[in-house]
């Protein structure tokens, strides 16, 4: 059976419906599957092939790309493991996105700020004020979702530090795992794999609009249940 036989249970399974039915929900749970060591293989090629201009984030993105291409050539009747025929796509899409690479205005914020905003979640009387409020507390736990992934060491290099943002990443990682299966997805392919909503709305099969509700749903939701299990002292 060739990478049959070197997959566990799960992803044997989702190669056999992907093979037969060529779905988007199997598309998109094989790319979640494999999201973690897409990470690690974009960590590799932003050490390796460091651009003046380019970001982690950009790195990211570019793996995620590489990924779903590859998902979409695989033939199990190759007889390769997939991620042996996955890994030159990953590399393609970095080097084929670092030679275009042109910096602009990332609209990355823009999107996080319309799908937090987006929905009428406070009462008449609450002030425009505490509104501004309550979505800037909602948009910095995204931040600190991404960075859980980005800043591995605290700039002051303290072990406290260290120890502390440890936590932190690992509470709000726990959390990310209780969220809705839809919002778990948008989550960790937004922040942990630096996929727009635009990209996400196609890998999903939904509309933008979809996309940035379920966002600022899913980021209210891991700031009430954060609040819930002793939440966290807020520096600003």
């Amino acid at each position: 059976m060739g990478s049959l036989d070197m997959a566990n249970d799960e992803e044997r399974l989702l190669w056999q419906q992907w093979l037969s039915l060529r779905d988007a929900d199997t598309r998109t749970r094989l790319f979640f599957h494999h999201s973690a060591w897409s990470r690690t293989v974009a960590g590799y090629y932003y050490n390796r092939y460091p651009h003046p201009l380019a970001e982690w984030h950009d790195y990211l993105s570019l793996t995620s790309q590489g990924l779903l291409q590859a998902i979409d050539g695989f033939d199990l009747l190759r007889h390769v493991r997939f991620r042996t025929y996955a890994e030159p796509f990953l590399k393609g899409a970095v080097l084929k996105g670092l030679s275009a690479y042109i910096k602009d205005q990332r609209p990355i914020v823009r999107e996080r700020l319309e799908g937090i905003g987006s929905e009428q979640r406070f009462g008449v009387a609450d002030s425009d004020f505490e509104l501004v409020v309550n979505s800037a507390v909602d948009l910095a736990f995204g931040y600190f979702l991404e960075l859980g992934v980005i800043d591995e060491t605290p700039p002051d290099n303290n072990p406290l530090s260290a120890y502390v943002q440890q936590d932190k990443d690992q509470s709000l990682g726990l959390l990310v795992e209780r969220l809705p299966e839809r919002e778990r997805q948008i989550i960790v392919g937004h922040y942990y794999q630096q996929m727009s909503f635009v990209e996400l709305a196609g890998l999903l099969g939904v509309g933008k609009a979809r996309v940035s509700q379920l966002h600022g749903q899913a980021l209210r939701r891991i700031r009430k249940l954060y609040e819930e299990v002793g939440g966290m002292e807020w520096e600003w």
